[in-house]
């Protein structure tokens, strides 16, 4: 019997009256959290799309020199053109070679390095940590083919 009674003065709404600013005041407390995670997610995935194409540019300006279909020159455009807009001024890129002389034993390596805070479309929760992304690739030159 006092189920019935609870339940009727919920339905009524009756003792709803002394809540009337709970509802905005727990908002204000949780929103700013909520905007921080859902801001740090799309962040974090935008410089996971960075990284990774940092990634693919650093093996396909290493590939391209390795079979010898670009020199060291033209391996800035090859990276350039592979990274996104936003992130092409913010990154620098050394390539080196072991051993230019002898194709047999060189290995050339592609290391692109770049600011987290400069390398997002949107840096808020990167400028108070900025950490340095970088991604490198090697490989062993190939012997140009003899008949």
């Amino acid at each position: 019997m006092g189920r019935k009674r609870v339940f009727k003065a919920y339905r009524q709404g009756v003792g709803n009256g002394k809540r009337s600013g709970a509802t905005a005041a727990e908002f204000a407390l949780v929103m700013p959290l909520l905007f921080t995670l859902l801001i740090g997610t799309l962040e974090f995935g935008v410089l996971l799309f960075t990284y990774s194409a940092m990634q693919m540019a650093a093996g396909n300006a290493a590939r391209r020199i390795a079979v010898n279909s670009a020199n060291v020159g033209a391996a800035g455009t090859i990276i350039t053109q592979a990274l996104p807009g936003w992130a092409r001024p913010a990154i620098t890129w050394t390539i080196t070679q072991t051993n230019v002389a002898d194709p047999g034993s060189n290995v050339i390596r592609v290391q692109l390095t770049g600011r987290s805070d400069r390398l997002t479309m949107m840096p808020m929760l990167t400028r108070m940590v900025p950490w340095t992304l970088v991604a490198a690739a090697s490989t062993k030159q190939e012997l140009p083919y003899e008949d």
